[in-house]
């Protein structure tokens, strides 16, 4: 097997070589080392805090109005020793029987009460640490992203530090200790880092943050309060090992027992090696079903296996995802080198795969692919570039064994000018070999150039992919156009209690083949979003549309409308409806015909441990309006889960589906002390009609999973 041109590329980037204080939002602060620790019990020992901690007051409402007075008052302490970096929130309530906080598993909290901290450790304003805990101290960890115009929280990063709550008469008290070990940082003496601090108010949807922040800056971490970390302080030059072991029980076969282990080197606070042999990535939850009839495209699944989700964040770019990394199947080893030297972030990683596949339409199906192996070889390096902005590269190479292959190179990046104006792109070139058949690089290319403001905003979009474009590592599920989308939206603020944010959208584009002037797809669409609470919000839009399939042009109008609350607390919901003309992709005979998609989901909690969850979906496709129906398509999930202690819960799923008559079932006992060190027992019974329309057993399996996550 050909060795890789990433491998050199990664060798020549590792060669390059004690009073009380008071703070509001003003220059960079330093936060105090602390003579001693703090008792991490969710109870505010006030004479430690206040002697040894940085008080921090001030906090004013982000919703729903903006700097407004919270209905609520919030105070903050942080210090930090050689280990951790401590923080704790006094929350006071008038009301604290009103308090939502639910004794649940790790990283399920986000509808009850809650503070929250964001640590941006390079200062970037683009990345931050992200640690979320509820009044009863469970955490939910996680990376916050603001990057090409879009910000979310990536939950499926999870780390070892500590976190307690107590609820009062007064309200209620949160701490933490998060160990220097856990992050990522500069290896400086004078460690500058952005920090937000936040609460909820779940019962009216409140936004409470430090510091004062404006919607008139896209993004938090823009705003964030600079804060100094002086010293020395325990960072990398540790060694985790997480041995683990599989046992596999399924209908027709004998016992399977698989062990592994990973291994992780913090070599430094900036620079990790990761590896792992005889992965395991058995999953103790099957991915949640989806309508996949009729449907021109393959499905999109997430990531759920540890090795892979570990420092991933890096690997996003800004629309043509090319590292996916499901992709990899069957990896019986795989390694990753991440870090970040100076204003340059980088990430590789390798894996072995037994049983890859070509098509991402075996990968979304759960099927398997050829009888060749492959090696996975992904580099990725950031750099930072002015103010908040970056340029990329990334190379990705899989090589089979019998001579074929896929590789691709690409730069990316994103140009923010003053606080309004952005620029990302995008430019990539693939070439295949696949059996006797061989392309040259072939492009795949993105731009985007946007305004945001408050009240205003818009920009255009275009996107171009040759027919000849592989991403063997990634998911480009379409290719062969190109486009040119435009787009605007208008807001208005009411800054009421239950009524915070009226937005108006629009867009329009059209799609041509790549290399012809032939329209492939039309639209416009209007919408509208009402932001009742910053959880609770209803979408409105119509779309009018031209689509091509088999050589026809098919003219369509749809109606969409869906909303989600939490506004209820022992019920939150949430529902879609979208009906109008929609094709039936039958290759020999396309036709318009007409379809309505129901969708349907809520949680009744009828105590603080428990928790009944129902997911239900449902598409009817007509041969016309009122005319004879093609399909009725029906999926259910039922999700039961009891948590004995933060430690232990158990858990029931029911999956349903009418249309191909399958049953599934699985029951889950779950231990989980911290992340990776974990047991878990499990049955699976699949159950499918026959043709005397008796309901019989299919497949079941039982397995157990251990694993220690030790740190030295």
């Amino acid at each position: 097997m050909r060795k890789s041109l990433i491998i050199y590329l990664f060798l020549i980037l590792a060669a390059s070589g004690p009073l009380s204080l008071y703070v509001q939002a003003a220059a960079a602060t330093s936060i105090p080392r602390m003579s001693g620790s703090p008792k991490i019990d969710g109870v505010l020992d006030y004479p430690f805090w206040e002697k040894e901690g940085l008080k921090i007051e001030g906090f004013l409402q982000f919703s729903p109005v903006e700097k407004g007075t919270p209905s609520q008052k919030t105070e903050a302490y942080i210090g930090f020793d050689r280990q951790n970096l401590y923080i704790a929130f006094r929350c006071y309530d008038t009301d604290p029987q009103k308090i939502r906080a639910s004794v649940t598993k790790r990283d399920n909290i986000m509808e009850d009460d809650w503070v929250l901290v964001f640590l941006d450790t390079y200062n970037e304003k683009r990345r931050a640490f992200t640690f979320i805990i509820n009044p009863l101290g469970i955490p939910l960890d996680g990376i916050r992203i603001e990057e090409g115009g879009n910000d979310d929280i990536d939950g499926s990063w999870d780390t070892v530090f500590q976190s307690e709550g107590r609820v009062d008469e007064e309200g209620y008290t949160v701490e933490m200790a998060i160990p220097f070990k856990s992050i990522r940082f500069p290896d400086e003496e004078e460690k500058v880092w952005g920090v937000t601090l936040a609460r909820t108010v779940a019962r009216t949807g409140e936004i409470i943050i430090w510091p004062e922040m404006s919607r008139d800056k896209p993004g938090l971490l823009t705003q964030a309060q600079e804060m100094m970390i002086y010293g020395e302080v325990e960072k990398g030059k540790n060694f985790e090992l997480m041995p683990f072991a599989t046992s596999l029980k399924t209908k027709g076969e004998h016992m399977n027992v698989e062990p592994g282990i990973n291994f992780k080197w913090g070599i430094s606070s900036d620079l990790t090696l990761d590896m792992t042999l005889n992965p395991d990535f058995s999953q103790i939850e099957a991915d949640a079903p989806q309508i996949d009839v009729n449907r021109r495209f393959a499905l999109f699944y997430p990531e759920k296996r540890p090795f892979f989700l570990e420092g991933m964040e890096i690997f996003r770019f800004p629309e043509i995802q090319i590292v996916y990394t499901r992709r990899i199947i069957d990896p019986i080893a795989g390694a990753k080198v991440s870090g970040k030297i100076g204003r340059y972030t980088y990430s590789l990683f390798s894996a072995y795969d037994m049983n890859p596949s070509e098509s991402l339409w075996d990968v979304s199906d759960g099927g398997v692919g050829s009888d060749a192996q492959a090696l996975f070889n992904i580099f990725r390096l950031k750099a930072d570039v002015f103010k908040e902005s970056y340029i990329g590269f990334a190379l990705t190479d899989k090589e089979l064994t019998g001579g074929s292959y896929n590789r691709l190179v690409g730069v990316d990046g994103q140009l923010k000018f003053g606080d309004r104006f952005f620029v990302n792109f995008q430019a990539n070139a693939a070439r295949t070999k696949y059996g006797e058949q061989e392309s040259g690089f072939v492009p795949a290319l993105y731009g985007n150039m946007g305004y945001y403001s408050k009240y205003w905003g818009g920009g255009l979009i275009g996107t171009a992919i040759h027919p000849d474009f592989v991403a063997a590592s990634g998911f480009v599920n379409r290719v062969d156009y190109r486009h040119l989308i435009g787009h605007t939206y208008f807001s208005i603020y009411p800054e009421k209690r239950f009524m915070t944010q009226i937005r108006f959208r629009a867009n329009g584009g059209q799609r041509y083949n790549y290399h012809s002037s032939v329209l492939q797809d039309q639209w416009v669409e209007l919408g509208a979003n009402l932001r009742f609470t910053e959880f609770s919000q209803m979408n409105v839009e119509v779309r009018r549309s031209m689509e091509r399939y088999g050589g026809i042009d098919f003219n369509k109008t749809g109606l969409e409308l869906s909303a989600q609350s939490n506004l209820i607390g022992w019920l939150p919901f949430g529902f879609v409806l979208a009906t109008g003309d929609s094709v039936f992709y039958d290759p020999d005979d396309p036709f318009l015909g007409y379809s309505n998609v129901y969708g349907l989901f809520l949680t009744l909690k009828p105590s603080t441990r428990l928790r009944i969850g129902t997911e239900f979906t449902k598409q009817t496709f007509w041969e016309e309006w009122g005319g004879e129906e093609i399909y009725d398509y029906n999926v259910l999930r039922n999700r039961i889960t009891y948590q004995l202690t933060r430690t232990l819960s158990v858990r029931a799923i029911v999956d349903y589906n009418h249309f191909s008559q399958a049953l599934y079932g699985s029951f889950l006992f779950s231990y989980v002390y911290r992340p990776g060190t974990v047991f878990f027992f499990g049955v699976d019974n699949d159950v499918f009609r026959n043709d005397l329309g008796n309901y019989v057993s299919d497949n079941y399996s039982v397995f157990v999973k251990f694993s220690y996550w030790h740190r030295m």
